[in-house]
């Protein structure tokens, strides 16, 4: 018999957090072990009942979501964040704090679902996830990227995503640019811009014969140097092959 992962329901909005829990249940996959909008109550429920994820809005009765989740570091191996108020003031922490895990409502309940999913295997997938981030940042250094211009970020984490979501190299403009403005509170065509610039400060201070070896084709025949979109995408696909042979 497979063990249906365990939840913790935590939402000030008696309304929304019984659609949530109707959600939770309909599948079978999960179970509800307890649900409440109090900040303490879901503390004590946590810390006695152990569940494996537990998801909570970012305002609480006698709390909030941030300091939940801190509390239960070593408790509950997955966390997933939601709110209904995306504030500039909100993402930025999200980001500062590397929740990985975010949901803006109003969310649909397929959303929700395989959001639980991916937090019941957050183990793994932080491990999986920390020894990619190790790859990106050791190739960007190589390759000449300074890591303290504001594109060195953008690109890291536009590499990151393609690894898991090949299809955005078809989509830059349309998905990557717009999802790496959101996480970073800021806009697609900054975020373009400063890959750009982070490109060119690259092949400027960077290794020539370690860049071709490592790009080949994806490099431009007038500039000599790779797209943005081709740049990311070869990082991407080489470096998601060597992690295959190394998990192999």
């Amino acid at each position: 018999m497979t063990t249906k992962m365990r939840v913790l329901l935590v939402d000030g909005n008696e309304a929304y957090r019984l659609l949530m829990k109707a959600a939770v249940e309909s599948t079978g996959e999960f179970e509800l072990i307890a649900h409440t909008g109090d900040y303490a109550e879901a503390l004590e429920a946590a810390r006695r009942l152990r569940p494996d994820v537990v998801i909570a809005d970012v305002a609480l009765p006698g709390g909030d979501g941030f300091s939940l989740r801190r509390e239960l570091e070593g408790v509950v191996s997955g966390f997933v964040m939601a709110t209904g108020f995306c504030s500039q003031s909100v993402l930025l922490r999200v980001i500062r704090e590397e929740i990985r895990l975010f949901l803006p409502k109003p969310f649909t309940d397929e959303l929700l679902l395989e959001t639980l999913r991916r937090a019941c295997g957050a183990g793994v997938e932080r491990v999986a996830s920390e020894r990619a981030e190790m790859m990106v940042s050791t190739a960007l250094r190589e390759l000449g990227m300074p890591a303290h211009i504001k594109g060195y970020s953008y690109t890291r984490r536009a590499i990151l995503m393609m690894m898991e979501e090949p299809g955005l190299a078809h989509a830059m403009t349309k998905a990557l640019y717009p999802a790496l403005a959101r996480q970073f509170a800021t806009t697609p065509t900054c975020v373009e811009r400063s890959i750009r610039s982070a490109i060119d400060q690259m092949w400027l201070r960077g290794n020539s014969e370690t860049q071709r070896a490592f790009f080949g084709a994806a490099l431009d025949i007038d500039s000599g140097k790779p797209a943005n979109g081709r740049f990311i995408a070869a990082m991407a696909e080489k470096l998601r092959l060597q992690a295959e042979v190394a998990a192999a």
